[in-house]
């Protein structure tokens, strides 16, 4: 009876482990690269952006536009969108599978799409649309060509974005878990370790400052430049450097996961298959944000803040930190893969210190913000309201103040410091020395940054004050903005642009932006593209809207954000 039973039970793990199996693969199997070419990445999905992760894959096109495009899977537009930011010209896609695929900074959609589009832009009148086409209206097949590759929104140069989302919820999963030719051969590679004090009681090497350490090695397995043990004392975080690349690719990309342990006990999980965009910004918390501000450096933290709500952490203990007080040598090892499965390690020994080796360091501050709760500071001419859980952590506050050096309108005030990761928006508002009658409108708020740039950052004079919601802290000041955008045209007016598939005009502002831009011609609302990458206004001659082979009136307007409007006045013939 027992064998039988053995046998029945062996039976049924192997039909349940076929089932899985092959359902498994058909997963793999559901889509399509979606470029005919030999899959080339230059970015891939969870990689470490400025403010977020990246949320797909980047196919490289060759630096040029006009690659076709096609569906990776059968299924139906559900959403297109153009925008001159973002993913510029984009397709959304949903499939039966339960999965939705998205194609960003496109050139240009297939040619019922287009029309549908630029209907609808001049319908709204506006060239930024979000679209939610009926569900039969749109139907692709796997393979069909849905659009042309290009470099629309914001993208740094020609490429096509590529995503995979769950269409229940929107949200992204990495595309490497399926099956879209991508080849992928070359171990993660580790740059640095990072030892991070994290009290003021902790030490690394007899010092409360961080301690970096180069890593060396080939083929997966990497040591650090100084096999010495490294000496701890107290709460101490780890932090690594490290990347991936492709087969045919030298673009430093993302990893996948990141596993560390100490004394063979994992601490520390990091897995990069899924995230939603609303949790996209923790990105601030989870790298060394001063070092991602001071030298453009990525570097992962294995420990957690307590506001860090990322869900693609795994395995914590005690949040990945690490104590130390026993006087013992302890293994340290940290375990990289890619979505291929190739993995590279590093191990290092520190000793652990029972006393403390240095006087605990000095703390000074303004007032403690702490953790999880709303805040207020206020001073002379500045008041401040942080939301609950603008921070990651407890922040010891500190501000200073000092006179405008005679090009703003109000002192400098700066709040704590630009090395500190802000998650939520913050009201500011500062009171200005002076207010010109009748220019109220134009006062804003400016950021100086470290080498004395500064940036728009919005704001509405009421009630004496200057307010505005940011996201960062450093040095604010209030200056004026009276002067208004630049606006050029490409041609002469009354010049022949017959023939010409589209007209530019060049539109710039010297501080707070564009804002809107309009087009009349011939009296009527025309369409124009914004790409303010290069600073252009674009018109596309459509025979279906303006007469051909006649001379037409344009007139263009442009506004930025404190209300400067420029316009210009000019003819052509088409």
């Amino acid at each position: 009876m027992n064998i039988m039973i053995n046998k029945i039970n062996s039976l049924l793990f192997f039909c349940i482990s076929t089932i899985v199996c092959n359902a498994q693969q058909a997963e793999k199997e559901l889509f399509i690269s979606p470029l005919e070419s030999i899959p080339s990445l230059s970015a891939n999905f969870a990689e470490l952006r400025n403010d977020h992760f990246h949320s797909g894959l980047d196919y490289k096109t060759g630096g040029a536009v006009g690659k076709e495009v096609h569906a990776a899977a059968d299924g139906y537009v559900y959403r297109v969108g153009v925008s001159p930011t973002g993913y510029g010209k984009a397709i959304y896609i949903r499939h039966s599978s339960g999965y939705s695929t998205v194609y960003g900074h496109l050139d240009r959609f297939r040619q019922d799409i287009e029309d549908y589009v630029n209907g609808k832009q001049y319908e709204l009148k506006s060239f930024p649309v979000m679209l939610y086409p009926m569900r039969d209206q749109f139907k692709v097949a796997k393979g069909e060509i849905i659009a042309w590759s290009g470099n629309s929104g914001g993208s740094s140069g020609p490429h096509l974005h590529f995503e995979v989302r769950q269409s229940a919820t929107e949200e992204p999963v990495n595309p490497l878990m399926f099956d879209l030719g991508v080849s992928d051969k070359v171990k993660p590679v580790i740059d640095k370790i990072v030892l991070y004090p994290l009290t003021r009681f902790s030490s690394v090497n007899k010092s409360h400052k961080e301690s970096t350490i180069k890593a060396s090695g080939t083929g997966g397995s990497f040591t650090i430049t100084n096999g010495n043990p490294i000496l701890v004392n107290g709460q101490i975080g780890i932090g690594i450097k490290c990347w991936d690349t492709f087969d045919n690719s030298s673009n430093r990309c993302g990893v996948y996961s990141i596993i560390m342990s100490i004394d063979s006990v994992t601490t520390y999980g990091f897995i990069a298959r899924r995230f939603s965009f609303s949790e996209s910004r923790y990105l601030n918390s989870h790298i060394d944000f001063p070092a991602k501000v001071s030298d453009n450096e990525y570097i992962h933290k294995l420990y957690v803040q307590p506001g860090n709500r990322l869900s693609m952490y795994n395995g914590l203990i005690n949040r990945g930190v690490l104590s130390f007080t026993d006087d013992k040598i302890h293994n340290i090892e940290i375990h990289i893969m890619d979505a291929a499965g190739n993995t590279s390690h590093i191990a290092f020994k520190v000793k652990s210190l029972t006393d403390a080796p240095v006087e605990p360091s000095v703390l000074t501050y303004d007032k403690v913000l702490p953790f999880g709760k709303a805040s207020d500071f206020t001073a002379d001419g500045i008041r401040i309201h942080f939301p609950a859980l603008s921070f990651y952590d407890t922040l010891f506050f500190d501000y200073d103040v000092r006179p405008s050096d005679g090009r703003f309108l109000s002192p400098v005030h700066t709040l704590h410091n630009e090395f500190t990761a802000v998650h939520d928006l913050f009201r500011l508002s500062i009171r200005p020395d002076t207010v010109i009658e009748g220019m109220s409108n134009k006062l804003c708020l400016a950021k100086i940054d470290r080498s004395g740039e500064i940036a728009y950052a919005g704001g509405e004079f009421r009630y004496g004050y200057v307010s505005s919601d940011v996201r960062s802290l450093g040095d604010y000041t209030i200056t004026i903005d009276t002067v208004k955008p630049e606006l050029k045209s490409s041609f002469i007016s009354g010049a022949n642009l017959s023939g010409r598939k589209s007209i530019t005009l060049t539109t710039t502002d010297d501080f707070s932006g564009i804002t809107s831009y309009t087009a009349i011609i011939d009296g009527v609302w025309a369409l124009l593209e914004f790409d303010p990458k290069n600073n252009l206004l674009i018109y596309r001659p459509d025979r279906r809207r303006i007469k051909e082979n006649t001379l037409h009136n344009l007139e263009v307007k442009v506004t930025d954000n404190r209300g400067n409007t420029t316009s210009l006045q000019t003819a052509f013939t088409w």
